[in-house]
């Protein structure tokens, strides 16, 4: 054998060998296509951005079942929330009515603002969905126990000219009277708090208040005025309305001496509340005295407001007080003294003095 060559036999095993491989790897590389084609059947013609278009599509429709089938293994809303304001309200309710409860079984009557609260809450409790029946037979008891609703019904049903008091038919048009009189000695005043104000309840103050610490002082009519209106009441003892022209009255409260000539108008019992009664006309002039007072039992002062109905206040829009003139026609009481008189009052000004009964936004007094 020829040592340079391969011999034929060997030349032929290779080529078998080689043709194998070559089919076997010809086979796969077909099958392979199969599969391609198999799973993205798109036409020899469909262009490339047809086929990702259509990539996108099947994209999201699996993205989109995908997150269907994660939001039904979410667990369903809890009615816990639900249930807690339900009960709040029902709680709500059941203290409203045992406020009104209490007040029945006592035999007490509403003060203006304890009514314009109660009523705020049963409105707020209202349209937050609980029962309209039940929230109108509170109230309807509160309006049972708050006469001076049932007045201002009445005149609301009747003409004006039926409910107009004796003073107020013979009446002078005067929007801006002067106050030329003090309304008391003013070197025993120690203080005095500008209106608003709001107490416990809460409790609005329209009026200023006027601090002389328990001291027995006089009451003088600050302009000419005519007694109007007044009550005798636990708690007072007195009150008394005075009108100084057609738009202006002037209240004095807690007096504990009215002049006798007016104390004999009032009844001699106190009430239970503080709602005024009118009473025969009587003038007084400026600097009249009208009555003397210590103030009240606990802090020693007394009430001193002026009401002009041609003002209409922030609280004529606020729909927890607009209920009341004496809430949306208040002023400030000391802007009608002259020029001379009004620096003393608002010298006076200390706010700070009333504790629990702090100053309610902007007072009604410019300094």
């Amino acid at each position: 054998m020829n040592r340079g060559f391969i011999s034929i036999p060997v030349v032929i095993v290779i080529l078998i060998v080689s043709l194998a491989g070559g089919a076997a790897v010809y086979y796969q590389a077909q099958r392979s296509k199969e599969k391609i084609e198999t799973a993205a059947p798109f036409s020899s013609n469909t262009s490339a951005g047809e086929q990702s278009a259509t990539s996108s599509v099947v994209s999201l429709a699996l993205r989109t079942r995908n997150q269907s089938q994660a939001a039904q293994k979410l667990p369903p809303e809890s009615p816990g929330h639900r249930i807690d304001a339900i009960s709040d309200m029902q709680q709500q309710f059941a203290v409203l009515e045992g406020e009104i409860q209490n007040a029945q079984e006592k035999k007490i009557f509403f003060s203006p603002e304890h009514a314009a609260r109660i009523l705020s809450d049963l409105t707020t409790i209202e349209a937050q969905g609980y029962a309209k029946s039940d929230v109108e037979r509170l109230r309807q008891r509160v309006y049972e126990l708050s006469p001076h609703l049932q007045d201002q019904t009445k005149q609301n049903q009747s003409s004006p000219q039926a409910y107009m008091s004796a003073a107020q038919s013979n009446c002078k048009s005067n929007p801006s009277p002067i106050f030329t009189n003090d309304i008391t000695d003013m070197s025993r005043v120690n203080y005095i708090g500008p209106p608003p104000t709001m107490g416990a309840g809460p409790s609005l103050k329209t009026h200023g208040y006027i601090g002389t610490d328990h001291v027995r002082v006089p009451l003088y009519a600050p302009a000419a005025m005519t007694l109007e209106s007044g009550s005798h009441y636990i708690g007072g003892p007195y009150m008394m309305e005075f009108r100084v022209s057609c738009e202006v009255r002037v209240r004095f409260g807690h007096v504990t001496e009215p002049a006798e000539e007016i104390k004999k108008l009032l009844p001699s019992e106190p009430k239970q509340d503080s709602r005024t009664q009118e009473l025969t006309p009587i003038t007084f002039a400026a600097g009249d005295l009208v009555g003397y007072t210590t103030g009240t039992d606990l802090a020693g002062n007394w009430d001193f407001g002026v009401y002009n109905s041609v003002v209409r206040n922030r609280y004529a829009d606020d729909p927890n007080w607009s209920e009341s003139t004496t809430y949306t026609t208040a002023v400030c009481p000391f802007d009608y003294f002259t020029e001379k008189l009004k620096p003393v009052y608002f010298a006076k000004f200390n706010p700070a003095m009333l504790g629990g009964n702090p100053p309610h936004g902007e007072s009604f007094c410019k300094m």
